[in-house]
């Protein structure tokens, strides 16, 4: 999903690293700002509108995942929502496992941002 130039991000680092990186960018992301945290079990905001910022995507459990990817797809180019999520996991070999969504990974990563101390890398 792109909003008016508005690109989706994944930014990969350690938790203080993507951490920094989400208050730098704050002033540029679309307003509302929706916030979910994955450790949290609840269910997923699905925004109309704004930026919603996932942390620590990659510990999604698959039930999240498929919630997410299902908002994505029936949302397609609809809605005006920007999402900015943060991993300090390595995503793309979970990816490989089965254990993350191959698409909802595709859709999460249209621009990624490694940052200091991420450790992995796509081959």
């Amino acid at each position: 999903m792109v909003v008016r130039g508005h690109h989706n991000f994944l930014l990969v680092g350690t938790p203080s690293a993507t951490s920094e990186m989400l208050v730098a960018m704050r002033p540029y992301l679309r307003k509302p700002l929706h916030e979910y945290e994955a450790s949290t079990g609840t269910a997923v905001p699905q925004p109309s509108e704004g930026t919603l910022v996932l942390s620590e995507v990659a510990r999604l459990d698959l039930k999240r995942q498929t919630e997410l990817l299902r908002w994505f797809t029936k949302s397609n180019e609809r809605l005006q929502v920007q999402v900015v999520s943060t991993t300090s996991e390595p995503i793309f070999s979970t990816v490989q496992t089965g254990a993350f969504l191959a698409d909802l990974y595709y859709r999460l990563n249209v621009v990624r941002i490694e940052l200091s101390g991420s450790g992995e890398r796509i081959s």
